[in-house]
């Protein structure tokens, strides 16, 4: 038992995605991913496979690179702010918060409509710009790295609400007058 207890602070030291150096940026940045690579094998045993965002005809490869490139940013934003006292480990757990929604927001898309998806979607993309603000409030720097996967997710949510609101009355009762003459 001694053992492990002599062994288990070298362990931890050495794993530490807090530490201040290269490798626990790099463990930051990739911790995310590995979460979603662990998440997706167990939806996969289920059943369930994540669906991405992809609009303008582009493949859907190109739009699960784009979220799932969002997630290392997370991560190093984290890492930049979470020494900075109180007020960047609350940032901290806030972009924790914004990392786990964006995990979870493929798997989740398959089982909702159109209206739900826009809605978390936007719902998340109201998180990850409180996020941002207390991000950026610690470094400007780490909200900047935060940019890409926020600019993606509120196209996300402003296209599928455009679309939810273009077919749903009354603005669908306008996009259906004169087709049933035809």
């Amino acid at each position: 038992m001694a053992s492990s207890v002599a062994i288990s602070p070298a362990v931890q030291s050495g794993l530490d995605a807090n530490r201040r150096d290269g490798f626990g940026m790099v463990l930051s940045g990739a911790l995310p991913l590995c979460v979603f690579i662990i998440a997706n094998g167990l939806a996969e045993l289920v059943g369930v496979l994540p669906l991405f965002f992809a609009p303008f005809g582009l493949p859907g490869w190109i739009g699960a690179a784009l979220h799932l490139g969002s997630l290392p940013l997370f991560g190093v934003a984290r890492w930049m702010v979470v020494e900075c006292g109180r007020d960047g480990r609350r940032a901290g757990w806030w972009l924790v918060g914004l990392m786990a929604g964006s995990i979870a927001l493929p798997f989740m898309a398959p089982q909702l409509d159109q209206l739900l998806l826009s809605v978390t979607t936007v719902a998340l993309f109201l998180v990850g710009l409180a996020a941002a603000a207390r991000v950026a409030k610690l470094s400007a720097l780490a909200a900047l790295l935060m940019a890409p996967g926020l600019v993606w997710m509120g196209l996300s949510g402003f296209v599928g609400m455009s679309l939810v609101a273009a077919w749903a009355p009354p603005f669908g009762l306008t996009n259906g007058q004169g087709q049933a003459a035809h």
